[in-house]
């Protein structure tokens, strides 16, 4: 328990330091996206939702590198679907805009064998820190974000994804009520050590109902919902109108290579959502356009092979 007086001294301080573009957290590194959320704020609990195929963990990779490699700011990745290496060659493929297949199949181009040769350095000495254990409890998470809090200062951690996670004990015939006591230990965590967890989450099946206009997700789509958005202090989706076939907006806007990162909940700022550009076969989400349409030729042996197919 703190005294007013206590606390007040800070929130000035805070305030005080405020940066001129609106930010009460860290920066997510795309300028769009900051100007709705208003950055990561240490304490919080962000949900980043999709269904497969939209990109999530390509984007979370995008939002890892903007951090620990371009900001410096120490982070960790848990990753209870991937292994050490496949995330390597994800964070690889996004940062020096490498074709992921190539990094898979050892098949690159003398191009991306220059960008791997020069740019490897800047990955190797960024603060990043990996955990890919085949099974993981809640507890373990909570031991193993409290020991890199310790020992790396840790600010902010990527989680990769919910419905992996189990609880030890209890719950073992409830899902449900499994799935709400795990989102609320993360954000009881977020709040303990003071920094971000950034939570991916998977989406029923709702979204691909044809009657939803664009397949556009909404909170309700979140899988076992429950308390993961009432927990969450933000939750996002990551939308890719092409996967759906869906190639132009109702204004007639090309959708192609793009992606809508929508706000669907945010207790800090606004809501809203931010257009970014997306590169699938080098994993790369950016605000400007990075490529031209030569950059896609040979990308898929078929148009029906999309990165998801040789992603598995």
């Amino acid at each position: 328990m703190k005294e007013i007086k206590d606390t007040i001294y800070n929130s000035v301080k805070r305030i005080q330091e405020a940066t001129s573009d609106h930010l009460i957290g860290l920066s997510t590194g795309f300028e769009r996206l900051d100007e709705v959320l208003g950055g990561f704020v240490e304490g919080t609990l962000v949900t980043i939702g999709g269904r497969t195929g939209m990109g999530k963990t390509a984007f979370a990779f995008n939002l890892l590198r903007n951090l620990a490699i371009e900001k410096n700011i120490p982070s960790l990745y848990i990753s209870l679907e991937s292994t050490e290496q496949l995330c390597t060659n994800i964070l690889i493929a996004c940062t020096l805009n490498i074709k992921y297949r190539g990094l898979l199949n050892g098949q690159l181009v003398a191009e991306e064998w220059e960008k791997l040769d020069k740019g490897v350095s800047g990955i190797v000495n960024s603060p990043i820190y990996l955990d890919t254990k085949s099974t993981y409890t809640i507890d373990d998470i909570c031991k193993t974000v409290e020991e890199a809090v310790q020992e790396h200062q840790i600010k902010v951690v990527f989680i990769d994804y919910l419905q992996l996670i189990f609880a030890k004990t209890g719950f073992t015939e409830n899902r449900y009520l499994e799935l709400n006591y795990i989102t609320r230990k993360l954000k009881a965590l977020a709040k303990e050590f003071n920094i971000t967890i950034v939570l991916l989450s998977q989406l029923n099946r709702n979204v691909e109902d044809e009657k939803r206009y664009e397949h556009r997700p909404v909170l309700t789509d979140l899988r076992d919902s429950g308390t993961i958005c009432d927990d969450s202090d933000v939750v996002c989706f990551v939308h890719r109108p092409e996967y759906f076939h869906i190639y132009d907006d109702e204004k007639g806007n090309d959708m192609r290579n793009k992606a809508l990162i929508i706000v669907a909940k945010n207790r800090l700022g606004y809501t809203g959502e931010a257009l970014l550009y997306t590169n699938m076969p080098t994993l790369t989400f950016s605000h400007d356009n990075p490529y031209t349409e030569d950059d896609f030729k040979g990308a898929f042996p078929t148009d029906s092979l999309t990165f998801d197919t040789y992603r598995k």
